[in-house]
């Protein structure tokens, strides 16, 4: 039993096993959205929870099938992972800034959703749009990630993942398939800088997670930062 994972990894390329990892993250990030909001219109709040439990899911399956050292990876280059995550979060924050307020909720419910629709969905956005393209590059490089080479070669490799499954994912929802994926391509690509840089996803995560914090507190009727739109009662 403990052999049948150096038995497949022999049977199967390991760039075409984690492409099809990679597919099938694209098709979930497409059906997630476009089930549970452009066919069902779940409420945003129950929107949210599939969506977390389904990406949860996804990256616990992939992690535990494939072997991922999670550790080794969030902890190589992880001050300046954080601190650019620092950098460019801050660089989100004055952007959504720059937009129109928008109404909110207040008292215990805008609590709720600076946590769930901020924090939280920014976090979890940032695991399936950032994260998980970067450990499949990270895996099909089987882990050579070191050094200026390392990276380029990774962002390399990163970079067009990031850009396909974020565009994928965003048509999931009515209002890019009528606006366009420009600005989420833009935005998330920047946000995946850390990852590029050090090949370690922290930063990213924080910079994703302050931009929908920011975005809740300052534009909560936004129909740009957090899809879907949702608007304040």
């Amino acid at each position: 039993m403990s052999t049948f994972p150096h038995i497949q990894s022999a049977v199967v390329p390991r760039w075409l096993r984690h492409g099809t990892w990679f597919a099938v993250g694209t098709a979930v990030g497409f059906l997630v959205p476009y089930v549970g909001v452009s066919l069902l219109d779940l409420q945003h709040d129950l929107f949210y929870l599939v969506y977390f439990a389904t990406t949860g899911a996804l990256l616990v399956t992939y992690v535990r099938t494939e072997h991922v050292n999670i550790r080794r990876i969030i902890t190589s280059a992880w001050p300046w992972s954080v601190g650019l995550g620092i950098v460019i979060g801050l660089a989100e924050v004055s952007k959504v800034l720059g937009e129109d307020a928008t109404d909110r909720p207040s008292g215990a419910y805008f609590g709720f959703e600076l946590l769930w629709r901020g924090v939280s969905y920014g976090a979890v956005d940032a695991l399936l749009l950032s994260v998980f393209p970067g450990l499949i590059a990270y895996g099909i490089l089987g882990g050579r990630v070191g050094g200026f080479v390392g990276k380029l070669r990774f962002t390399v490799l990163a970079l067009p993942l990031v850009l396909l499954i974020t565009a994928t994912y965003h048509l999931g929802y009515p209002q890019y398939r009528e606006d366009g994926v420009g600005q989420p391509e833009i935005g998330n690509t920047i946000i995946s800088v850390p990852m590029f840089a050090t090949a370690n996803p922290i930063g990213s995560v924080i910079a994703h997670a302050t931009m929908h914090a920011t975005a809740v507190a300052h534009t909560y009727e936004t129909p740009t930062f957090l899809p879907p739109q949702t608007y304040a009662k």
